[in-house]
């Protein structure tokens, strides 16, 4: 991403609507996936700031860990009980292969050049029966300013999504389409900004929000979405969901 924007993504993570409904509906996902189990070791790759992975300590109390993975030296600092941080990139990570119980890859694909190598990747620091969870931005017809300046390659839809995990080699994930309520709006008002000519300019989604009580109903409103992912299939979304546990290795 752009680095002006970089250096307030640790802000925004806090208190945006956005980064909070996620929060909130890849939290379900992991506590259905994995049963309660405790002790585990996360990584999450290209993960932004490390206070936005503090909620992911219960899961690894009392013995596990959680490490952020960031090229970004300016995201990729400090540490807590449970949080720790390199510097690397998703492509070429420095860690040990199956070093851990979960990966996290959220939103990070549609920034690295071979979707598919960084996929590959992601898996090769999975334990055997270990849990990969992908987000990604979907429809290619929503691109915009928010994806100029986050400096994304690729939106996807589902089958381009699975074709990826088909190019990588990897069992077929399932795949649900998210930030569906509020897909209506968002999706007008992006087709608005592209009929007037608004997609060049160099700002983002996130400054046309600011912390009050309207953020917080969105936050709420995208986080119900928790209940539904992955339960009940949805035909549109801004965002993509992908899980799979890939073959335990010979």
């Amino acid at each position: 991403m752009r680095p002006e924007y970089a250096e307030r993504y640790g802000d925004l993570s806090r208190w945006h609507w956005w980064f909070r409904g996620r929060q909130r509906i890849v939290e379900a996902v992991l506590h259905k996936e994995l049963n309660q189990r405790k002790s585990l070791r996360i990584a999450s790759v290209g993960c932004g700031p490390m206070e936005g992975l503090l909620w992911l300590e219960p899961l690894a109390e009392p013995k596990g860990c959680v490490l952020g993975v960031d090229p970004d030296q300016r995201h990729a600092v400090g540490s807590h009980s449970k949080v720790y941080s390199v510097i690397g990139r998703l492509e070429a990570t420095p860690l040990l292969t199956a070093a851990f119980d979960v990966v996290l890859a959220l939103d990070v694909l549609e920034h690295v050049d071979d979707d598919a190598a960084g996929l590959r990747e992601a898996v090769r620091l999975l334990s055997p029966a270990g849990l990969l969870v992908v987000t990604v931005p979907a429809f290619p017809s929503l691109w915009g300013a928010q994806d100029v300046v986050n400096q994304h390659r690729r939106r996807y839809t589902k089958d381009t999504l699975y074709e990826v995990f088909a190019r990588a080699h990897l069992p077929r994930p399932r795949v649900s389409y998210f930030n569906s309520i509020l897909f209506p709006p968002i999706a007008a008002i992006r087709w608005a900004r592209r009929a007037v000519g608004l997609n060049e300019r160099a700002r983002t989604d996130f400054e046309d929000n600011r912390p009050g009580l309207l953020n917080e109903a969105l936050a709420a409103l995208f986080g119900l979405e928790r209940y539904l992912v992955d339960r009940i299939p949805m035909p549109w979304g801004v965002s993509l969901l992908a899980i799979v546990r890939p073959a335990p290795r010979a």
